[in-house]
């Protein structure tokens, strides 16, 4: 985690927040082993705020990373304060500074993006999920999520320690408990800790 906010402040990017840093120490070993038994890695994430984390992935894992994005970086009704209104600009600032082989950004929420995806046939190795933390939405997420991974693909679920959302009802680790309760036979559970990593072990029927 030092190491990485060193790199951080010598890259000068713009980072307001650095709330993913607590899990560097999770999960930097899990994706290390991950990506040591590939090539490239298609990576996908949804929720990137202002990039810290997609900086923190391609300091991890330089110039292996194929990435696309969804986020809706500002919402009337979801985040109407004036800030947010900053916060896409700075993620294009901070992410221009990426050694990524490819970026390619989806301006809305995940639960419109996701089916998309799948209709064009969109495959993925790496899924990290950190956007919205209300049950129904993180439901939706890792259900599409699970179609578009790969057998033998991983993905990392933020927030799991999140029992209710910001703005009431269940949260982030019911679905998530849902989730694995239903396609246990279809997932390892790899790690778990204040985040999840499942990885897919056969093709779901759908």
């Amino acid at each position: 985690a030092a190491a990485f906010a060193a790199h951080c402040k010598a890259m000068n990017f713009e980072f307001t927040e650095g709330w993913a840093d607590q899990n560097i120490p999770f999960v930097s070993p899990l994706l290390r082993d991950f990506a040591a038994r590939r090539g490239s890695v298609r990576y996908m994430e949804i929720g990137a705020y202002e990039g810290r984390n997609l900086a923190f992935m391609d300091w991890l894992l330089p110039a292996k990373l194929d990435v696309t994005v969804i986020d809706p970086w500002f919402d009337e009704d979801l985040n109407p304060e004036e800030k947010y209104h900053a916060v896409e600009p700075r993620f294009a600032r901070n992410t221009a500074k990426l050694g990524f082989s490819k970026l390619t950004t989806h301006k809305g929420f995940s639960t419109y993006e996701l089916p998309r995806m799948l209709e064009r046939g969109e495959t993925y190795d790496l899924i990290y999920i950190d956007g919205s933390h209300t049950a129904w939405a993180v439901g939706v997420d890792l259900a599409y999520c699970a179609a578009l991974l790969e057998v033998g693909g991983m993905m990392v679920l933020d927030d799991y320690w999140h029992h209710e959302s910001e703005i009431g009802g269940p949260g982030v680790k019911q679905a998530v408990d849902h989730f694995h309760g239903v396609f246990r036979h279809y997932f390892d559970i790899t790690a778990v800790y204040r985040q999840v990593a499942l990885t897919k072990i056969k093709e779901i029927p759908r």
